[in-house]
C-alpha cells in the first residue's frame, strides 16, 4: 500500500485554497489539479509499505505526535516538473515536528528518502501555462489557517479517481 504521513485541513480550509488553484486552472494550458478534498501537507513520504509495517507507522505516530499547526500561506511556488504550491511562511514547530517524526518512522524501520523538508500544499502538477503568461507568486489576502494534527493516509484510486484517505489504527 501506498503511505504517507500529512497533515489535512478542514473542508473549510481545503475551499480557502480553491481561488489559487482556480487562477493557475484558468492560466494553464495543460496540467493535473489536486482535487479538493486532497489537499493536504506531506510531512513524510513513506511510498510503498508492506501491510506487515502499518503497526509501526501507527507507533511512529504515537510516539512522535504532532498536533494542529498554525500556518500563513503567502505565496505560490513550483517545483521541476511543472509542480505549483502554496508555501507556508517559516513555522518553526511545523520543521521541529517533522524532524522528530521522521527520526520516528526511521527508528520503527519505515524508510524515508533524505532530502531537504520543503513543506507546501500542492495545487497542480504537469503545469504548462500560455507564453507569456507566469502566474503570481503573492497571495493577497494570505491564507491564515490552522492544520489538524498529523494523520497517516493511504493514497489510493477509487474508480480511477486518486484518492488520500486517512488510515486508523
Amino acid at each position: 500500500m501506498r503511505l504517507f504521513v500529512g497533515l489535512p485541513f478542514s473542508l473549510e480550509v481545503q475551499r480557502k485554497f480553491l481561488p489559487a488553484q482556480q487562477g493557475l486552472e484558468k492560466a494553464a494550458v495543460k496540467g493535473n489539479f489536486t482535487a479538493a478534498g486532497n489537499f493536504h501537507l506531506t510531512l513524510a513520504f513513506l511510498g510503498e509499505v508492506e501491510d506487515s509495517l502499518l503497526p509501526h507507522a501507527f507507533a511512529a505516530l504515537e510516539s512522535a505526535p504532532m498536533g494542529p499547526v498554525s500556518l500563513s500561506f503567502r505565496r505560490l511556488d513550483f517545483f521541476e516538473g511543472g509542480v505549483c504550491y502554496l508555501a507556508p511562511d517559516p513555522c518553526p514547530p511545523l520543521s521541529q515536528g517533522q524532524e522528530r517524526l521522521a527520526l520516528a518512522l526511521r527508528e520503527q524501520g519505515l524508510f524515508l528518502e533524505r532530502r531537504p523538508f520543503t513543506p507546501h500544499v500542492t495545487l497542480g502538477r504537469k503545469l504548462v501555462f500560455r507564453e507569456g503568461h507566469v502566474p503570481s507568486q503573492s497571495l493577497f489576502p494570505p491564507i491564515q489557517t490552522v492544520s489538524e494534527g498529523a494523520q497517516l493516509f493511504l493514497s489510493h484510486r477509487v474508480d480511477g479517481v486518486l484518492r488520500y484517505d486517512i488510515l486508523r489504527p
